[in-house]
């Protein structure tokens, strides 16, 4: 099997930023668990734009987002996925963008061939192999809150006329 961390194209120049947001915001965002009321309300999200700002269809940091077009499609491979409405708002344009809030299902599936930096983050990821259980899923002991894909996920998505969206292929267990 293949797998593929979703990117942001670093070649999509004026791309709408996000306002800075704490670790710790993130965190508590990213890790709700489902049923939770805070689940229900969207989230708020202030933007810094100019009249040439980009909205892609996927926004990676500091919270993985993505567009209603990229919604739909990542629903056909698993159904159940929990979204999160983000509203994008621009006070001085006077303009709000709908994106979802992905949080998709931790597996875990690191493998001891892995590397990591002193302080905990990511060096080199390995994924041992098997059968993951969703093609779309988050890996669980990683800080980093990255997505991975589903080579058959990444080839949808890349089929499709979406703007600012790569992946990159994930090394897998020898």
């Amino acid at each position: 099997m293949r797998y593929f961390r979703l990117k942001v194209d670093e070649r999509v120049k004026n791309r709408v930023e996000l306002a800075a947001m704490s670790p710790l915001q993130v965190k508590d965002i990213l890790k709700e668990t489902q049923g939770q009321k805070q689940q229900e309300d969207p989230l708020f999200l202030a933007v810094h734009t100019n009249p040439q700002t980009v909205y892609p269809d996927f926004l990676e940091f500091p919270l993985p987002l993505v567009s209603d077009q990229v919604k739909v499609l990542l629903e056909k491979y698993v159904p159940g996925l929990e979204w999160r409405a983000a509203i994008l708002t621009d006070f001085q344009q006077a303009r709000q963008d709908i994106y979802w809030l992905l949080r998709p299902p931790m597996e875990d599936c690191l493998s001891a061939q892995t590397e990591w930096y002193p302080n905990h983050t990511l060096k080199r990821l390995v994924l041992r192999q098997g059968e993951l259980e969703s093609p779309i899923f988050r890996i669980r002991g990683l800080i980093e809150p990255h997505i991975y894909i589903h080579l058959a996920v990444a080839e949808s998505l890349l089929r499709r006329s979406l703007t600012g969206i790569r992946v990159q292929r994930v090394e897998m267990e020898a």
